[in-house]
C-alpha cells in the first residue's frame, strides 16, 4: 500500500455521495432525500468541500441516507477522529479486502467477507437471495472496455489490518472478477481509526 495524500471527513462523505448518486440502484433514493431538502443534484454531483454550507448539507443528506452521524444502519458504531488518507493498492492486497458484515455479503463469499470468494460464488452462476449476478458481471465487463470507476472508500483500525469497505462493494466485487486484469494500482480513500476494530 501507498499513502500518496491527506483527506479529511468532508470529502468522504462527499465521495460517498458522488458514487450513489451515480448508482442505478440508489439515485432514486438520493433524489427524494435531495428534493426533501430542497437541495440541487449539483451538491452530489460536482461537489465543492471548500464550502462549509455544502458541506453540512451532504451530511445531512447521507445522514437520513445511511444514517451518519446517528449511528445507525451503514454508521452504526462509526467512530470519530478518523485520520482519512488517500492511498494505491495492487492487485495482490485485493486479498486484504472485506465487506462489511452484512447478511448478503456474507453468504455471497460462504463466510469470509473477501470480495476474492465472491467472485468464485458469481463465477458459479449461484444467486443469493434471488438477486442477480448480472450487475457484477456487466461491470467487469465495461471495465475491460475502458470503463472508470469513482475511488471506493475503506476502513481500518490500523493499515495493516483487513481494509473493510465502507462504499464500493460492487466495485471490489468487479476487481475480484477481473483478477490480473484488474486494474493497478487501485486508489482509494482509506480512513484510519483505532474505533474501526470492531468492523472486522
Amino acid at each position: 500500500m501507498e499513502f500518496v495524500g491527506t483527506s479529511s471527513e468532508e470529502e468522504m462523505v462527499s465521495l460517498f455521495l458522488k458514487s450513489e448518486i451515480g448508482s442505478n440502484r440508489w439515485r432514486p433514493r438520493l433524489l427524494e432525500i435531495l428534493h426533501e431538502l430542497k437541495c440541487p443534484v449539483a451538491l452530489l454531483e460536482e461537489p465543492d468541500i471548500t464550502r462549509n454550507e455544502h458541506n453540512e448539507l451532504r451530511a445531512r443528506v447521507l445522514a437520513r441516507f445511511r444514517g451518519y452521524g446517528e449511528n445507525r444502519a451503514l454508521f452504526a458504531d462509526y467512530p470519530t477522529g478518523i485520520n482519512w488518507q488517500w492511498v494505491l493498492l495492487n492487485r495482490e492486497e485485493l486479498s486484504r479486502i472485506k465487506y462489511v458484515d452484512y447478511d448478503y455479503w456474507n453468504a455471497l463469499t460462504v463466510g469470509s467477507r473477501h470480495p476474492t470468494d465472491a467472485a468464485q460464488t458469481i463465477r458459479k452462476g449461484v444467486e443469493i437471495y434471488g438477486v442477480s449476478n448480472r450487475g457484477f458481471l456487466e461491470g467487469a465487463e465495461a471495465m475491460r472496455h475502458g470503463a472508470e470507476f469513482v475511488e471506493p472508500i475503506l476502513v481500518a483500525p490500523d493499515p495493516a489490518e483487513d481494509l473493510v469497505i465502507l462504499e464500493g462493494h460492487v466495485r471490489f466485487t468487479v476487481y475480484a472478477l477481473l483478477g490480473k486484469d484488474a486494474p493497478q494500482p487501485i486508489r482509494a480513500l482509506l480512513g484510519l481509526s483505532t474505533g474501526f476494530t470492531s468492523w472486522l
